[in-house]
């Protein structure tokens, strides 16, 4: 079980939805200090989740995850201030697939960039102590999505990227375990204009079909999650879809 007491946390992602909600359960917790990044901030929000615990010390970083020099200074304050990192959640997602380089960049690229500069702050060989990153992907990273592609593209990137790096080998040496969460169906801004950010024109009944279907609140989806990274199942992947969680098993087709 994932003893909270202590840890800084860095969480890469919007002031809504799912990540959200994880980082205003979190204040919750006995952490010492919490670090949202994000292109631009939200003073309102930041002062509800300070007020949620005013004993964890809450700060904020600007930073863009289409500007790889902007991640890269953005994460080395962050650094400054915290000394390392305990915990990094990357949780910024959006779907817009009629503009690929958006996303891929916030979804995939940006993600990676944003996890490589930070794992010094991690790595027990460097300057950290060990951690976990946990990686917000989709159930469109397990199966496909016709009417979004793009977006089906990225999050399959991911889950690649995830299971990649948490490879005992690379735990092992860093100390820093990696997990994937795959989100079913949720309320939020990114179920909104769906229609607007199709990969085509050809997907009006598949969009149909997800307007219409039920959806899960994104405080329930948080909890699951949290219950799934205080496993600490390195490598792992999981699915939460209508407040359930269930963990992943994949099928391997080919090794050396």
């Amino acid at each position: 079980m994932f003893d909270w007491t202590g840890k800084n946390v860095v969480y890469v992602g919007s002031f809504s939805g799912i990540g959200w909600q994880m980082m205003m359960q979190l204040m919750q917790q006995d952490i010492k200090m919490m670090g949202i990044m994000h292109r631009m901030e939200n003073v309102e929000m930041m002062k509800k989740l300070q007020a949620i615990n005013p004993s964890v010390k809450v700060v904020f970083m600007q930073m863009n995850l289409m500007d790889k020099m902007c991640i890269d200074q953005a994460m080395k304050k962050m650094g400054q201030m915290m000394g390392h990192f305990d915990v990094m959640i990357n949780a910024e997602n959006v779907l817009l697939d009629k503009d690929v380089e958006t996303t891929m960049g916030m979804n995939l690229t940006g993600m990676i960039q944003a996890t490589m500069m930070a794992m010094p702050y991690m790595d027990k060989t460097q300057m950290g102590m060990g951690g976990m990153v946990v990686n917000m992907a989709s159930v469109y990273g397990l199966e496909p999505a016709p009417a979004f592609a793009v977006y089906a593209g990225a999050m399959h990137g991911v889950l690649g990227f995830t299971r990649s790096m948490g490879d005992k080998m690379i735990y092992q040496k860093t100390g820093v375990m990696f997990m994937a969460m795959c989100p079913g169906l949720t309320n939020g801004e990114m179920m909104m204009n769906l229609r607007d950010n199709v990969t085509w024109h050809h997907s009006e009944s598949m969009v149909e079909a997800m307007e219409s279907a039920k959806r899960q609140m994104p405080e329930e989806a948080a909890m699951q999650m949290i219950k799934a990274m205080e496993m600490m199942k390195n490598g792992s992947m999981w699915i939460v879809n209508m407040g359930q969680l269930k963990e992943v098993m994949p099928t391997m087709h080919w090794q050396m």
